[in-house]
């Protein structure tokens, strides 16, 4: 018995004839579907229908019937989209070499860029406070033309958490080619402390005097054994406020041959990270002290019964910041990463040597002002 496919009703029929019933309509229903489309302003089809068309297939040549589908399983459409998102975000990150972001507890290293690159950073000015006040160079003039003069050089003109800072010390660091001193340092980290609590900002700063502990700058026994204990009495104290290992950040201002400097702990990145105004990391200035802060860390960390962080395993970055130009300005670049420095963030506007003279005014300027200066 031969099998054929009734084109007139798209069904098929066992006998192999043309249902007489349907012919004359189908045809007629078929003609009037085809002519009538267009593409591009042309007929899909001729108007003329060939009633002698034989493709239906004949008694002694029936069409071949092609064999048997098997639907093997369906995939919706938004989860097609789902799946192809997820394989472009494993082949971005095992072309980066780099895991999932996490959420600080399970140190997993980030989808994105460790550092900045200038070719991947905004074209915008992020300063959102824009250029500098007529007022506030008045006042900067006023505290670096007051801190030479007796007796308002030795006054106490900062008092932020008991910790202090006179009048020369400010106008000292934030003249027009000072060079910044540690005091000021510690009154800026306190201000951060207080501007932003580490339960929002996940960022610890701590005092200069832990960056000479790391770095060795001890002069007898009796010192170390002074400086190991106010380290570890800093850890404990900045625990109270967030567990150290819950934090993403450790900021660390240090300095070495007069020199500034920023050591940071990125424990949701698992880098060490040294931002540098001036040096390279593969000069002898950083290849000097990079093992000796980073295992001193390590052993302040250990000493401190602090839960264990992996440590070991962590990367060292050396990321490839503008440079100063002079040997007055670390100072100033270590003071602004302090405030705007963001391990995750590739679009971060970058500190340069002509932002310097305005930074120094604008920092004088805000300590001194600072709403949590007592």
């Amino acid at each position: 018995m031969s099998h054929t496919w009734d084109r007139a009703t798209t069904c098929y029929s066992p006998m192999g004839k043309w249902d007489s019933e349907n012919d004359e309509s189908a045809t007629h229903k078929y003609k009037k579907r085809y002519s009538t489309t267009a593409i591009l302003g042309k007929r899909l089809f001729s108007d003329e229908f060939d009633e002698n068309d034989e493709q239906e297939g004949t008694k002694h040549q029936p069409i071949p019937v092609s064999p048997d589908v098997q639907i093997l399983g369906e995939k919706s459409f938004n989860g097609s989209c789902s799946s192809m998102v997820n394989t472009t975000d494993n082949l971005y990150n095992m072309k980066l070499s780099l895991g999932t972001s996490s959420s600080g507890k399970e140190n997993l290293p980030p989808k994105r860029i460790t550092h900045p690159s200038k070719w991947l950073s905004s074209p915008y000015d992020h300063n959102e406070r824009g250029p500098l006040q007529p007022h506030e160079i008045e006042l900067h003039r006023g505290i670096v033309a007051l801190s030479k003069v007796e007796p308002h050089r030795s006054k106490v003109v900062v008092l932020i958490d008991k910790t202090t800072l006179f009048l020369g010390q400010l106008g000292d660091s934030f003249g027009a080619t000072s060079h910044v001193e540690a005091y000021v340092f510690n009154v800026f980290c306190q201000m951060l402390f207080r501007e932003n609590h580490p339960r929002r900002s996940k960022t610890h700063y701590f005092f200069t005097t832990l960056g000479d502990y790391f770095l060795e700058n001890w002069k007898s026994e009796e010192g170390r054994r002074e400086m190991k204990r106010k380290a570890l009495r800093n850890f404990n104290g900045a625990g109270k406020a967030l567990p150290l290992h819950e934090s993403d950040r450790i900021f660390f201002p240090s300095v070495h041959a007069e020199h500034w400097f920023l050591f940071v702990v990125d424990i949701i990145a698992r880098k060490f990270v040294f931002l540098d105004s001036y040096y390279e990391g593969n000069t002898p200035f950083h290849i000097g002290i990079r093992d000796l802060m980073i295992n001193n860390f390590i052993k302040t960390w250990e000493d401190s019964n602090l839960r264990g962080m992996g440590f070991t395993k962590f990367g060292v970055e050396y990321p490839n910041m503008p440079k100063q130009i002079g040997s007055d300005a670390c100072g100033i670049f270590a003071l602004n990463w302090m405030q705007t420095w963001a391990s995750r963030n590739p679009l971060q506007r970058q500190f340069t040597m002509n932002d310097v003279v305005d930074a120094r005014v604008r920092f004088a300027v805000d300590i001194l002002f600072s709403i949590h200066n007592t």
